[in-house]
């Protein structure tokens, strides 16, 4: 397919897959002068959209689609790739979700403070 009709089927801009394509995360072949997209595309637009979804960033992205390029989908190198560059992602998630009970808290807490001087007898929330 081209790029009109792949942009629609991954709902997408043209831009963006411009930009993956300059990244190398995308790789679609040559037909004359035209990019001809396949499902090979498809899938890898959906699994650099599914691991930005998880925090990852292009840059990234790019090392694990290299990784694949040299080792295969399924190279134990890969695998640890992706599995780190989770972890990560999950730690950094753990402290941003400290970060906000610890905000909640002290909001909470700053309310019934409020409350109390306000004279309210209702200030356990």
């Amino acid at each position: 397919m081209k790029i009109g009709q792949f942009i629609k089927e991954v709902e997408t801009t043209k831009d963006t897959v411009r930009h993956y394509e300059a990244l190398h995360l995308l790789q679609p072949a040559w037909e004359n002068t035209h990019r001809i997209y396949g499902q090979k595309e498809v899938e890898d637009f959906l699994v650099i959209k599914e691991m930005q979804s998880f925090g990852l960033s292009l840059t990234d992205i790019q090392s694990l689609f290299q990784l694949k390029r040299q080792n295969g989908c399924g190279n134990p190198t890969l695998i640890e790739g992706v599995m780190t560059k989770l972890e990560e992602m999950r730690e950094k998630l753990e402290e941003e979700e400290k970060r906000i009970q610890r905000k909640k808290h002290q909001l909470t807490e700053t309310m019934q403070a409020i409350h109390l001087l306000a004279g309210d007898k209702n200030a356990n929330l």
